[in-house]
């Protein structure tokens, strides 16, 4: 398959006049956005969980995504897919904000880095990069991957200069291709962080603001006196009563963006290695049935979500309708299944938290006591909550699972022994792995459809993911942003768009 991007050219002859490149208007004013995630790191191909905001007005990847969720190529020009290659051509005349060439070579050895690292799972089926042409290269997967594209939309796909890669400060001296640098001596560790317009850059239209401030708010109550105040234009939210407060209040408004996240728990000692009761299904399965999903989005998330026992929400192609309700509140049937399965007298164990998920774990744990299970809560510095999860520190962790995301990712993320959340390293049922193979053998989301409903009905027969509720993506704005129609949002993530923003303060 060959996939080209074409842009509109000038017929010939078309008078000089017309040819006249239009005046671009200097930056001006300053964008305010409040992040919930702390910044961990700015070194892309580090990256986990939240927090990409800090990276993004850096750092381009080879493709993106449009506001209507369409991929678009940003340092790429254009691919090809066949079998396992998937052969990129790349711009020319690119340069990193040090003015180091954006080159094939360089583009293979970022991409490289990225597998080499394995922190990011979206490239867990790729192999290698190796230049192919002079502006062209060509990756090579162990297996057919039909959101190979999309991955490098993300983190997974920044460039970064490869003077900034032999950085040992890499993770606070982000250098990249994008329309801003990230001015440190302007920045506050921790506080704040300032970026400016890059100097000499070959889309001026871009930069539209003269400074963006990205505030680490990682307090609800915080990030909402900041917006109320106008110390910030925009923040992020997930559900909670800072967010259901929003659209009560002046002169703000609370934004609901497509896509959105579904909050579960993940069983991480499915064998039972710290808490034996794990290895037990009609345990998880009795975990499930005891949570009540309706009464938890009303009270813990203001009615802002929607009940769920699947990864997916209605809408999108890999919702299974099959599996609306599967996991119903019923707690007689849980303590039945507790009693089968040996411990009706129930169990002890930990699970991490990070401060905006105290409440929704608070609120679970109330409910797994009335089976007689005992959730401690130990709460993890901000931003490392997946990092954590990623090891055998807990015997189970909660996260949110982004519905933007192709269903491989259920795979590489838990499913497979060397998923990035399997930190036991737990063999999977052969007919997962097998349901797993023949998923990314098809192109084409009507024939992957039936395939993933198949292996998202096994999960809720193991059980070891306990999907409870989903939200879309929440941002309190400013009455003057949520007007402003240069504020775009990038489908899925809890990230604006910089590029081509304008403010007028």
């Amino acid at each position: 398959m060959t996939f080209t991007f074409r842009t509109l050219a000038m017929a010939a002859g078309t008078s000089a006049a017309l040819l006249a490149q239009p005046v671009v208007a200097a930056p001006s004013g300053t964008f305010h956005f409040a992040d919930q995630a702390k910044l961990i790191t700015m070194d892309p191909h580090q990256h986990t969980g939240g927090g990409t905001s800090y990276l993004r007005p850096v750092y381009q990847a080879l493709f993106d995504r449009d506001p209507n969720g369409e991929i678009i190529p940003v340092l790429a020009e254009s691919y090809t897919s066949e079998g396992t290659q998937v052969t990129v051509t790349l711009k020319r005349g690119i340069k990193f904000s040090d003015g180091t060439d954006f080159t094939a070579e360089v583009a293979a050895q970022n991409i490289n880095r990225v597998i080499e690292l394995g922190v990011n799972a979206s490239l867990k089926l790729a192999a290698k990069a190796e230049v192919t042409g002079e502006n062209q290269i060509t990756i090579t997967l162990k297996s057919p991957d039909p959101s190979i594209v999309e991955a490098l939309t993300g983190t997974a796909g920044m460039m970064v200069s490869p003077t900034a890669l032999k950085d040992p400060a890499l993770d606070r001296n982000p250098v990249g291709t994008g329309p801003f640098i990230h001015a440190a001596d302007q920045s506050r560790e921790g506080e704040l962080h300032v970026y400016i317009p890059t100097p000499n850059y070959r889309n001026p239209e871009d930069q539209g603001v003269e400074r963006i401030e990205i505030s680490e708010i990682p307090d609800n109550t915080a990030r909402l006196n900041a917006l109320k105040t106008g110390q910030v234009d925009l923040a992020v939210f997930l559900s909670s009563p800072q967010a259901a407060i929003i659209d009560r209040s002046a002169g703000i408004k609370l934004l609901k963006q497509p896509g959105g996240t579904t909050y579960h728990l993940s069983i991480l000692d499915r064998e039972g290695t710290i808490v034996p009761a794990f290895a037990e299904p009609k345990v998880r399965m009795a975990m499930n049935y005891a949570i009540n999903r309706e009464a938890f989005s009303k009270a813990i998330e203001f009615g802002l979500s929607t009940p769920a026992s699947q990864p997916y929400s209605e809408g999108l192609w890999m919702h299974d309708p099959a599996l609306n309700g599967r996991y119903g509140y019923d707690l007689e049937k849980a303590r039945a299944l507790m009693a089968e399965a040996g411990f009706e007298d129930g169990f002890e164990f930990t699970i991490p938290s990070i401060p905006i998920f105290a409440s929704r774990l608070e609120a679970v744990a109330g409910f797994l006591k009335e089976i007689n299970i005992t959730m401690n809560i130990q709460t993890v510095e901000p931003g490392t909550l997946a990092r954590r999860s990623r090891t055998t520190d807990f015997p189970a962790t909660n996260l949110v699972w982004n519905n933007a995301i192709d269903p491989k990712f259920m795979t590489t993320y838990y499913v497979a022994e060397d998923a990035v959340f399997n930190p036991f390293k737990i063999v999977p049922d052969p007919e997962l792995t097998a349901l797993s193979t023949a998923g990314l053998s098809k192109s084409q989301e009507s024939e992957r459809a039936p395939i993933y409903f198949k292996m998202l009905e096994k999960l809720a027969d193991e059980s070891y993911m306990i999907f409870i509720t989903t939200t879309p993506i929440l941002f309190g704005a400013s009455d003057a942003v949520a007007a402003n129609a240069t504020v775009k949002f990038r489908p899925g993530t809890d990230t604006p768009y910089f590029r081509g923003l304008r403010v007028n303060n």
